[in-house]
């Protein structure tokens, strides 16, 4: 299955639907699909993978890990939580990571979505139907996509997350990186750490966390 910009007539604007939850239905997606707004286009994914899942979850249970082991770590994470930028962007990262403190702001206040600058951290693990949606678009995006030259990693440096963890498992990457320094007036995230998959992720302050990879596995 691939990944797709759908154009079709709505009865309101796709951000506010996708706000209501009403979006997948009218699209009429099959169980497990969702919809996510990337400037303005509706992006429509399949369900993701086990192995894909599962990598997933390890980052979110480091953080766990070290909330338990440290009263005084303020950061949780997050799967599959709405993010959203009126009016154009609405996102669902694997993960987001989010100062507790806000984290709890947010759930008192009753948010169904939360904001770009609430994430302090978005993280995506790419998958062979939509890995170039999670990437530094490239020659092999504007290929595949013509003059669509956004993607999540210029839609979350243009709302300015300070930092994004991408985990490719794509054999001919195989690694994860970090990007940092958000340019919002350029769309581009100026500096990037990267690790190769099997090594253990070193997640810089304020984060200061280690993310084991030993196990994670590449796309079959």
């Amino acid at each position: 299955m691939s990944v797709g910009f759908v154009e079709v007539p709505l009865p309101d604007s796709p951000y506010e639907m996708w706000i209501r939850g009403e979006l997948e239905g009218y699209l009429g997606l099959p169980e497990g699909f969702r919809a996510e707004i990337i400037e303005g286009d509706i992006v429509v994914s399949p369900a993701a993978r086990f192995t894909h899942n599962r990598i997933a979850a390890r980052i979110a249970a480091a953080f766990v890990r070290a909330s338990d082991a440290d009263p005084e770590f303020r950061w949780e994470a997050v799967p599959n939580t709405g993010v959203g930028e009126p009016e154009s962007k609405g996102w669902i990262p694997d993960v987001a990571i989010v100062d507790n403190r806000r984290g709890d702001e947010a759930a008192e206040a009753g948010l169904v979505v939360i904001g770009p600058r609430d994430m302090a951290m978005a993280v995506e693990v790419t998958s062979p139907s939509n890995a170039d949606h999670d990437r530094e678009p490239g020659p092999q995006h504007r290929r595949k996509n013509g003059n669509r030259i956004m993607s999540k990693w210029t839609d979350y440096a243009s709302a300015g997350v300070e930092f994004y963890l991408l985990v490719d498992g794509d054999p001919r990457v195989a690694r994860a990186i970090l990007y940092f320094d958000p340019n919002p007036e350029t769309s581009r995230y100026e500096s990037a750490i990267a690790w190769d998959l099997g090594e253990p992720i070193v997640l810089p302050e304020p984060f200061g966390l280690t993310i084991d990879t030993a196990d994670w596995k590449i796309w079959s």
